[in-house]
């Protein structure tokens, strides 16, 4: 039997295969392999398989990369259970021939040629010769795959199966947990690593968790090159096979001035070796899923391209499509409103019928606000050409109301107020008059009309009373520091003093008067200026010290009866006469007493110093072997350490692959991975940083042997 009967565009697989994309079927992995899909929860119902186990029946697919690779030098690391190597014998030939008369659709299933897997082919890895075949059917298989065999030994499962409880549920609820494959190619130390969470496999109904069977296809599928994005796939015990189909469609563009229309073909199914065709034009990648294509001197009015593929079993698929072509633009100008305007109003003209626009003022968006006269006018253009359009706008005036005249006037008297800047007047008074007489004080407000509207203005008129001389400020000369006082009541001043300002500064006791003076009279004020002294005065009992220290403040300020209020810089406050306080934090704090009496106040300061205790050396070592056997004696790794305040270690395996991690500075490693799984004996690598209380840095490397 011949081993390569037919093209491997596609293939549906049961439970673990898919649709794969066409970009990706003609796709050789650059390393030595790489995993595309990870059977998880395998179908072995015990009416058609009894006594089978899942760890029977699951499947791992890959591709193998640009080298043929030999069955024996493939390792799997499992997530569960231990690696028994790959077998080609007797049996494996039976299952392979029993697997082929089961599939109905075109495709075929070889085992490797002399034990090789030939270069770029996908493969199909079962995890035991004791598989269940009634309950692995490979009807729909549309492809040429070539099928590995775990030697036999491992019945409990490979992979860890969904967390997410007996119910079913619509979302994920079982807690995120991971689980990795890693396969590798021994003589070229070549692997490809996929994890997959545990929480998001998707039972065959769609949802997730349920009961066993429901559960039963759980798949996790991974795209390459590169770090796998891994999806969630169910097709229960029966693979789907969807149906081929090809559909040409326009992503963007169109036949408009020789522009260039992107094009894509929508692939359902295993098509191959797609071709593009039609018109006079080029097209940029003629065989892709994507292209674009640049019109040429012939492709006038329709034009019609072609995309064919190869179906799975060599036959043909075709679509047709029509090219777009566009409308030359007709462009015109609307208004929001009439195109007569009057002061202050605004007209927005909106230009339609193209892609891109030019006004007259260089704007380049659809809509412009225009509040000035003159002709407004656009260009449109799209891909196939332009057109223009104007408008004219024109303005009209507006009423300017303003009010003159006198706006104070003496208790008594009267003022006059005269409108102007409009064709017609109505008060607020309701006089009609240009002019009205004012006899009381209040807010005057005239509008004013004319044929393009309205306008008003609005002033404010007072009366002006007797004045009353008054003195305002602080009478009270504390020490040397003067005293201001400010005169009010008028709106000229003559002091005493022969000052002729609203305010003066007063800096011996004494009677001090002013006049105060307005257009209606005169008035005059006085006050007294009197002497208040306070003196704030302290000594504390030490200047510095380290920390906590105690100090006592001796106050010596006068008069004894007023007001203390001391700071002592650290955020504490106190109302003693005579504080005591202590420093707990070294700094330097500025201590302040406020001393007010008699409306005085006297301000004493003095500096505190507090030093800080010396602070000890700290230091890290990191032991080189530990025995995690139980034994009670050097079960697990801990740092030799002091006075640290922080540290962070990584500890990695053989591949540096971060395994553990300490994370504060009395933690231990007990030989174990994140997962709680025992690490097997060997030498690992760490790196570690640290801080000590100190300040000092700590950066340490090298490596650990772990013995059982």
């Amino acid at each position: 039997m011949p081993v390569l009967l037919r093209r491997t565009p596609f293939f549906v697989l049961l439970l673990l295969l898919s649709v794969r994309p066409v970009s990706l079927l003609a796709q050789i992995p650059t390393k030595c392999l790489e995993i595309e899909s990870i059977l998880v929860d395998a179908c072995n119902p015990s009416d058609i398989c009894p006594n089978s186990s899942e760890g029977q029946n699951e499947m791992v697919r890959f591709r193998t990369g640009p080298a043929p690779i030999a069955i024996s030098d493939i390792e799997a690391d499992w997530p569960n259970g231990q690696w028994r190597g790959l077998v080609q014998n007797a049996t494996t030939a039976q299952l392979t021939l029993t697997l082929n008369t089961s599939i109905t659709s075109c495709g075929w299933l070889v085992e490797p040629p002399n034990g090789i897997i030939p270069a770029g082919k996908p493969v199909l890895m079962i995890t035991s010769t004791a598989m269940c075949t009634a309950a692995n059917s490979f009807a729909n298989l549309g492809d040429t795959l070539y099928l590995v065999f775990q030697a036999p030994g491992n019945t409990a499962g490979h992979f860890a199966n969904h967390t997410n409880g007996g119910t079913p549920s619509p979302t994920p609820s079982g807690g995120s947990e991971l689980r990795t494959l890693i396969l590798f190619h021994l003589p070229t130390n070549c692997s490809d690593t996929a994890s997959y969470d545990r929480e998001l496999l998707v039972n065959n109904v769609g949802t997730y968790g349920g009961p066993g069977p429901t559960n039963d296809g759980a798949t996790a599928q991974f795209s390459w090159p590169g770090v796998p994005a891994v999806t969630y796939v169910n097709f229960g015990c029966q693979a789907p096979v969807s149906p081929v189909s090809l559909e040409a469609i326009v992503v963007n563009g169109d036949l408009c001035g020789g522009n260039t229309v992107e094009l894509a073909a929508v692939v359902q199914g295993g098509l191959d070796q797609l071709q593009w065709s039609g018109g006079s034009g080029v097209f940029s990648d003629p065989t892709g899923t994507t292209t674009t294509y640049t019109p040429g001197p012939s492709d006038v009015g329709s034009v019609v391209l072609q995309v064919c593929g190869e179906g799975v079993c060599a036959s043909a698929l075709c679509a047709t499509i029509t090219l777009p072509v566009g409308d030359a633009p007709s462009v015109s100008i609307s208004a929001d409103g009439p195109l007569t305007l009057c002061p202050g109003e605004s007209v927005t003209l909106t230009a339609t019928g193209a892609d891109d626009y030019v006004w007259s003022n260089a704007s380049t968006a659809p809509s412009i606000a225009v509040t000035q006269a003159g002709t407004y006018s656009v260009q449109g253009s799209n891909a196939c050409g332009n057109s223009s359009a104007s408008v004219t706008v024109i303005t009209a005036p507006g009423p300017n109301v303003s009010v003159a005249g006198d706006l104070t006037f003496c208790a008594g008297g009267s003022t006059t107020l005269t409108a102007s800047g409009a064709d017609d007047y109505v008060w607020s008074t309701s006089a009609t008059d240009v002019t009205i007489e004012v006899t009381t004080a209040g807010s005057y407000t005239v509008t004013g009309t004319n044929s393009c509207g309205s306008a008003s203005s609005t002033v404010q008129v007072v009366e002006l009373p007797q004045p009353m001389a008054a003195i305002t400020g602080d009478t009270v000369l504390c020490g040397t520091d003067p005293v201001v006082l400010s005169a009010s009541g008028g709106t000229s001043y003559v002091w005493n003093t022969g000052s002729t300002q609203p305010s003066i500064t007063v800096s011996t006791p004494g009677t001090i008067s002013v006049v105060a003076t307005n257009a209606c009279g005169t008035s005059t004020a006085q006050v007294n200026v009197v002497n208040g002294p306070v003196v704030a005065s302290f000594t504390p009992s030490v200047l510095s010290g380290i920390a906590p220290v105690s100090v006592g403040f001796a106050n010596t300020s006068t008069p004894a009866g007023a007001s203390m209020s001391w700071d002592f810089g650290d955020g504490a406050q106190s109302q003693l006469f005579a504080p005591v306080h202590i420093f707990q934090t070294p700094g330097v704090y500025e201590v302040t007493l406020v001393v007010e009496d008699q409306g005085c106040t006297s301000i004493a300061q003095v500096t505190i110093v507090v030093l800080a205790p010396e602070v000890a050396v700290s230091t890290v070592e990191v032991p080189n072997v530990f025995t995690p056997n139980g034994d009670g004696m050097n079960d697990a790794l801990g740092l030799i350490q002091f006075g640290l305040s922080s540290v962070d270690m990584e500890i990695l395996n053989r591949w540096g692959q971060v395994v553990a991690r300490i994370e504060r500075p009395n933690d231990l490693w007990s030989g174990r991975s994140f997962s709680g799984e025992p690490l097997a004996e060997g030498t690992y690598f760490y790196v570690l940083e640290a801080r000590g209380l100190d300040g000092r840095q700590h950066a340490l490397q090298g490596s650990i042997t772990l013995l059982r």
